[in-house]
């Protein structure tokens, strides 16, 4: 998408397939669909994209013209160039993306909208249908400020995520070393960011439900670990394992975030860099901590009993998460 003073060039590569169900062109998704299908259909295709796509700047709508269609990409792929002219000169856009959720609620719409120096990343799924972006050059002032936000988002998440926060505190809880502690949190952050970038880039999908469900059972799991096992050696890999799975939730949170027109390396680094100073916080309050009550008597029979208490909650957000949602 490139804005250009009051237009704004929209080009869409859509799958082929995808179209002709969303006409109502016989296909059986396999077999290629002919260029004079599409001919065919010119109106109903520029009926569907003007009640699924809407531009709006500064509060005002933006009008589009006629579909040009670009059959280059056949057999599997539609593209689609469409220009909105809009009433004044662009400053702030809105956009609205209604595409094949109807037909597909995993559908994902990721790309860039250029506005001069400007460029900035989007992604739009089942849940978010609709961004507002900025497309002013931000001063770098602005800039920094709107990674610094992000950045203390990943922090205030990690510190206030009371599932995210037991489980690391539940994995520490036996460790009564440093570089133990610190494997840990490494771990968990590498398979995080992954999972993370993986989901915005709409590579991997799972459902919400299944991904909080998933983050409770970790949860109960290591506490179930701490009351039966005695010794804890390469815990570093158990982070490391359900890490993948919390990525998947910290992707939940991400996406419905204003990131302010950051770039996606922008915004998937500074959140990053946020959760990990979280958890780098937990584990400087933590530590000193853990090193003075490990040397009580008490210590393992009181860690068992806490971790039995996590369990109990942890199986109840299993529960809760997997019936209710």
């Amino acid at each position: 998408m490139v804005v250009a003073h009051d237009r704004v060039d929209y080009q869409l590569t859509l799958s082929a397939h995808d179209v002709a169900v969303a006409l109502g062109i016989e296909t059986d998704l396999v077999a290629p669909v002919p260029r004079s299908a599409f001919e065919a259909k010119r109106q109903q295709l520029a009926a569907y994209l003007d009640g699924r796509l809407r531009l709006v700047a500064d509060g005002q709508a933006c009008r589009a013209r006629p579909p040009d269609l670009d059959f280059k990409d056949l057999p599997g792929d539609l593209v689609i160039g469409l220009a909105f002219v809009c009433p004044a000169p662009v400053a702030r856009l809105r956009i609205g993306y209604l595409l094949f959720f109807d037909l597909d609620a995993g559908h994902r719409g990721i790309g860039r909208i250029d506005a001069g120096p400007v460029s900035q990343e989007f992604l739009f799924d089942a849940e978010i249908t609709e961004l507002e972006f900025s497309v002013r050059a931000p001063d770098g002032r602005a800039g920094f400020g709107v990674a610094l936000r992000i950045l203390g988002f990943g922090v205030e998440h990690i510190l206030s995520g009371i599932d995210h926060l037991l489980f690391l505190i539940t994995l520490l809880v036996v460790s009564s070393r440093f570089l133990e502690l610190v494997k840990i949190v490494t771990a968990f952050t590498i398979s995080h960011s992954l999972t993370l970038g993986l989901a915005w880039f709409g590579v991997l999908s799972l459902p919400g439900r299944l991904v909080e469900s998933l983050i409770a059972l970790s949860v109960a799991y290591v506490a179930a670990e701490n009351i039966w096992r005695r010794r804890f050696a390469g815990r570093w890999l158990l982070a490391f394992g359900f890490g993948l799975v919390h990525g998947l939730g910290f992707y939940g949170v991400l996406r419905a975030l204003d990131t302010g027109g950051a770039g996606v390396v922008t915004t998937l680094l500074a959140f990053n860099l946020g959760v990990e100073a979280g958890q780098l916080a937990v584990v400087a309050a933590v530590f000193p901590v853990l090193v003075l009550l490990q040397r009580r008597s008490w210590y393992q029979p009181a860690m068992r009993t806490g971790s039995a208490m996590i369990l109990a909650i942890a199986g109840f957000w299993f529960i809760q998460r997997l019936l209710v949602g």
